[in-house]
């Protein structure tokens, strides 16, 4: 159904997108470089880091283990960051290589050859010597190995969404921060939107309010549970082995659990995170614990032994996971005009690029041109909790 355009004024306007974190931000962008109007509308501070999509660095993958069916997300996705990254003030990406190490005959391995296959993606299958000879911060033991991927690294996170909401702010989006939504309805050709400070119309809606989504859409019941997920940047004994033009962006499994982590870039240390625990998303611990920041260093010591120096940072961070580990994205059934997503599970930030541009058509033609069955509401049964 192709959109009504209201009359564009302060509260009014083809698409109000609740939540400005990556997916956010890449939506008001690309709906705004279509020429639609768009308001956008974040509960905090910009740049604040109580979400998912705060923080320096994440990783960029191609071959990925949750599952082929999002390399056509991360393959539209490519050539999206590099104009972002031309459009920058500073640049976005740092694309040198990826790297998973894992005992040999993983489920690690076979997940991520299992997406490169079924899209006939380059990697460079390595023994445990040959990634020591190659990337001499690592201390790989015997009965692991690697699989190695060139177009794919480190992605600048902070820089990201900066660079995303300026480039939709250029194009006439209206960004409001610090006005969280206090409730919002549609009757099918107009959303109305109301926050403390005013009440918005639009034609569409998009929500991607991150660890809140479940509250923002609260009568589909979904089953997303927001979760606190630590980070913890070590500074090298040396730093020149672990910088990024030397050191991969990187995953580590001893065959139980795992880490993920970035070279020590931009004068950090080297990151590395993983884990999770289920946390209210307004009542989150702050302080990175002494044993937290053991757990992690005891990876560091096994994979990366020169790297366990002093702590140089700590952050935290929200996961939005779903039962199965997949994205939700999907307009909501109640309401063709608005639609709902939740592309985290803690593997979404690379996709950010295709994602925007998906919602914004998804929200306006009713169709996305980039698959999506497999993150459809419907998989959940939901709940309406506003219904007998």
């Amino acid at each position: 159904m192709p959109s009504k355009r209201l009359s564009v004024d302060d509260t009014s306007a083809d698409l109000v997108v609740i939540g400005l974190g990556a997916m956010g931000s890449a939506t008001a962008d690309a709906a705004a470089r279509l020429g639609h109007t768009v308001i956008g509308l974040e509960a905090f501070a910009q740049g604040h880091g109580r979400g998912s999509s705060h923080g320096p660095t994440r990783m960029l993958r191609r071959s990925v283990e949750e599952g082929p069916q999002y390399v056509p997300l991360i393959l539209d996705a490519l050539p999206r960051w590099a104009e972002l990254n031309d459009d920058a003030v500073s640049p976005v990406t740092d694309l040198r290589g990826a790297i998973r190490i894992a005992p040999t005959g993983s489920p690690l391995h076979a997940s991520f050859v299992a997406s490169a296959v079924a899209f006939g993606l380059e990697y460079d299958h390595l023994s445990a010597r040959e990634v020591n000879a190659q990337f001499p911060a690592f201390s790989v033991p015997e009965g692991y190995s690697a699989m190695f991927e060139h177009e794919a690294g480190v992605l600048y996170a902070d820089r990201t969404v900066r660079a995303l909401q300026d480039r939709a702010s250029r194009h006439g989006a209206s960004l409001h921060f610090d006005e969280p939504v206090v409730s919002w309805e549609s009757d099918g050709d107009t959303v109305v939107v109301r926050t403390a400070n005013a009440t918005y119309h639009a034609a569409r809606l998009v929500i991607t309010g991150g660890a809140w989504t479940t509250a923002l859409a609260a009568d589909l019941g979904l089953p997303l549970v927001p979760t606190r997920v630590v980070n913890v940047s070590f500074e090298p004994l040396e730093r020149r082995p672990f910088e990024v033009d030397r050191l991969p962006a990187f995953i580590v499994s001893d065959g139980n659990e795992g880490v993920y982590g970035i070279p020590a870039v931009d004068g950090q240390g080297v990151k590395v995170g993983g884990g999770g625990t289920p946390v209210d998303p307004d009542d989150v611990d702050r302080v990175v614990s002494d044993e937290e920041i053991a757990h992690l260093r005891g990876f560091v010591d096994r994979f990366l032994p020169a790297a366990s120096g002093p702590v140089s940072s700590v952050l935290t961070c929200l996961y939005t996971v779903a039962p199965d580990g997949h994205f939700v994205i999907d307009r909501h059934p109640d309401h063709d005009n608005v639609v709902i997503a939740s592309p985290c599970s803690g593997h979404g930030f690379k996709y950010t690029t295709a994602i925007g541009p998906l919602l914004a058509e998804l929200a306006f033609t009713g169709r996305t041109t980039l698959p999506i069955d497999s993150f459809s509401i419907g998989r959940f049964a939901p709940i309406r909790t506003g219904t007998p």
